[in-house]
């Protein structure tokens, strides 16, 4: 039950997020991306006994590692990787507890990854004490009102007490940031800038001095919605996401690192120069709603866990040096202990791949230990590069490279 209440509270409190979509080719080998929708995979979560062992902010089980707390902000294959790294680990404790290891379907994996992902996205509760400091320091007393006191060359903020979401903050700081720029010139304030947690500060801060706060949530970002309103407001046209796309602005898989709010004090600190390279374009500043926002954010964010294509030549190397070919055959060379990897069915994209690795370490390591081979562990970008090997395998038929 307070697994339950966590989850609700989590959902209902911050409302941020989303699924991921396929934002690169399909033929790349770390183009599998989660389609599930959060919220599921968060019911998937209790319902798999996944909080027997992880904690989800201190709530559930001690026995693995707190996976509210950020340790899983890394690509989907390197999340694999360490998946499998800690599997004799788990089935230790799966044994120790009596339980029974879970496992799961392809779309139940997406599922999972997605809760998981979508947890990291999150930052933590705003603290009024430091949101006050930062109304202060920013001076947004100059133009806006809070409690009865205050400028009134802007809005005052009391309404945003009845948010619980720091995104409708955040689409009014990019709806009228220009306007509040011109503005600050004026009065010879300086334009501020956001660090990390300072939005969901000043929110926490606006709530406690604000109108009576309110319940309005906001729905969970959806990824595919905001994939295409990237293209839609022309953010493609400055930001590139590989090749394509713009070479005004960073490229944002490359550059972007953080939560929701910290991509969106980003946006504020850097409205200025976008507006500029905007305007050289003929582009008009584009006005966007907070579901839009929602979306376009979790969009963003999830960009930067986006794998980068695996090398096939290091991933026949990685498929040496961990022993794989001791237990499974490629196209009938080698092992007889495991399946042919080219042959399986269910090893058509890296989604399978994880899910099969999953489902079947607890009969690996047992076959493993029968044939004396090392379990072996996967550092960052392996998984990526091994994935890439097999799968270029399959779909290239590339004859194996066999070493004695």
């Amino acid at each position: 039950m307070r697994i339950q209440s966590t989850f609700v509270a989590l959902v209902l409190i911050v409302s941020l997020g989303g699924g991921l979509a396929s934002v690169v080719a399909a033929e790349d080998a770390s183009s599998a991306f989660l389609t599930s929708n959060p919220l599921d995979g968060g019911q998937l979560f209790q319902a798999k006994g996944c909080p027997r062992c992880h904690s989800i902010y201190g709530v559930g089980g001690g026995a693995g590692p707190d996976l509210g707390q950020g340790i899983l902000k890394r690509s989907l294959l390197d999340i694999a990787g360490e998946m499998w790294n800690h599997s004799p680990g788990m089935a230790h404790v799966f044994q120790e507890q009596r339980a029974v290891r879970p496992t799961f379907t392809p779309e139940e994996m997406s599922s999972l990854l997605s809760f998981l992902y979508y947890l990291g996205s999150m930052d933590p509760p705003g603290d009024a004490a430091l949101g006050a400091r930062v109304f202060v320091e920013q001076r947004c007393q100059s133009c806006h009102a809070l409690g009865g006191k205050g400028g009134t060359q802007g809005p005052p903020l009391d309404k945003y007490a009845e948010y619980a979401s720091p995104i409708y903050l955040t689409t009014a700081l990019w709806n009228h940031g220009k306007a509040m720029s011109g503005i600050m010139e004026q009065l010879h304030i300086p334009r501020p800038v956001f660090e990390k947690n300072d939005i969901s500060n000043l929110l926490a801060y606006i709530r406690t001095v604000g109108a009576e706060p309110g319940r309005v949530y906001i729905p969970p970002g959806n990824l595919q919605r905001g994939e295409k309103l990237f293209l839609e407001k022309q953010c493609v046209n400055c930001h590139s996401l590989k090749e394509e796309g713009g070479k005004v602005g960073p490229n944002l898989r490359a550059k972007l690192m953080g939560s929701l709010m910290t991509i969106a004090g980003g946006m504020w600190n850097h409205a200025p120069k976008m507006w500029g390279a905007m305007n050289t374009r003929g582009i008009n500043v584009p006005s966007i709603t907070p579901g839009e926002m929602s979306d376009l954010l979790s969009y963003v964010y999830f960009l930067q866990f986006i794998d980068l294509p695996g090398d096939a030549k290091r991933g026949l190397v990685v498929y040496h040096e961990k022993g794989c070919g001791k237990c499974h055959a490629l196209s009938g060379v080698r092992g007889t202990v495991g399946p042919d990897l080219t042959k399986v069915e269910k090893l058509q994209t890296p989604l399978e791949v994880v899910t099969e690795m999953w489902n079947h370490a607890s009969t690996m390591e047992e076959k493993m230990l029968e044939e004396s081979v090392v379990w072996p562990v996967f550092k960052g970008g392996e998984m990526s590069d091994l994935v890439a090997y097999l799968l270029a395998l399959r779909r290239e038929a590339i004859p194996p490279v066999v070493k004695e």
